[in-house]
């Protein structure tokens, strides 16, 4: 009888220690779990906080350079306000204000004349090393001449920035020099090759094709097999995958009515004119001019005078 409780009380202490190790070990397994977890949610902690700090940076970036505009503006108009303070209320003085896109005429002390106009948008292009800011200049002019039916020869950035918008490259055509119509390459200036070779490699000997473009005299040209035909004045010349940049003299380089009827010089090649894009009047669109409608652009021309003052603000 001994015997049997012995043995019984030894297989309950062994039924109890085994009992004891399964607890440990499903404990242990169970904190190796929890510290799974936990680790998952440090790295997920660790990833919102990354998040967060990011666009923490970018909001602050951005307040930041609104201050910096805001700055800017609040500068633009304490300046315009002195001019104005400045006129004298006799005479004749063109106001504008590129913040409301709007323009005014003042004579007298009273505003005789106001119009929806367009000013610089304010981006940027890098042309030969040099970057441009397309801004309407602040500060007093005064105009320096009227003119009728203005002409607008564009400088290369036009060029230049009408390749990058269709993601093309420009090339210049020089007076005496030749430009392959198909691939945008200059021709070589070496002698016509005859015979056999002239016709494996075509015009030139350059390997291209037979259509070149060339200037003669103030026009620009295309010979295709030796038959001359003028290109269309006032056109964006396009070669291959290239936007072709003219001399400032041929007709191709003059765009006519892209300035409206009208145009006030103001100096350093800035105006107030016309605009062929009446509909984005009242936005800042343009390239540092100030554009008007066809009609407002008309009664401005015929009241303003050469030597009237213009602040622009």
């Amino acid at each position: 009888m001994r015997r049997w409780i012995g043995f019984l009380g030894s297989w309950a202490l062994f039924v109890l220690s085994l009992g004891l190790a399964t607890f440990a070990v499903a404990g242990q397994w169970i904190n190796m779990r929890d510290r799974k977890r936990i680790e998952r949610v440090g790295v997920i902690d660790d990833m919102i906080r990354q998040r967060i700090g990011s666009k923490a940076d970018a909001l602050r970036n951005v307040q930041q350079q609104r201050t910096v505009e805001l700055n800017a503006l609040q500068n633009k108009v304490t300046l315009a306000a002195k001019q104005i303070d400045d006129a004298p209320d006799a005479g004749q003085t063109i106001i504008v204000s590129t913040a409301e896109n709007r323009l005014y005429l003042r004579r007298g002390g009273q505003t005789v004349f106001e119009a929806l106009c367009s000013t610089g948008k304010g981006t940027t292009l890098a042309v030969d090393g040099k970057t441009m800011i397309f801004d309407t200049p602040i500060g007093k002019f005064h105009i320096k001449a009227k003119e009728e039916n203005p002409e607008w020869v564009p400088p290369d950035w036009h060029y230049v920035e009408e390749a990058q918008k269709n993601g093309m490259r420009t090339v210049h055509l020089n007076p005496g020099g030749a430009i392959d119509a198909d691939t945008g390459r200059p021709v070589s200036s070496a002698p016509k090759q005859e015979g056999f070779w002239s016709s494996l490699f075509g015009s030139g000997g350059t390997g291209g094709s037979s259509r070149i473009l060339k200037v003669r005299g103030d026009t620009v040209v295309e010979i295709d097999n030796g038959v001359e035909r003028e290109l269309p004045p006032g056109k964006t010349i396009v070669a291959g995958g290239a936007v072709v940049i003219p001399p400032v003299n041929v007709k191709q380089r003059h765009y006519d009515k892209v300035l409206g009827h009208f145009r006030l010089e103001l100096g350093d090649g800035y105006g107030i004119h016309g605009t062929d894009q009446p509909e984005k009047l009242g936005q800042s669109v343009s390239h540092g001019c100030v554009r008007l409608g066809d009609d407002d652009i008309a009664k401005l021309y015929g009241l303003a005078n050469v030597g009237d003052e213009v602040i622009i603000y």
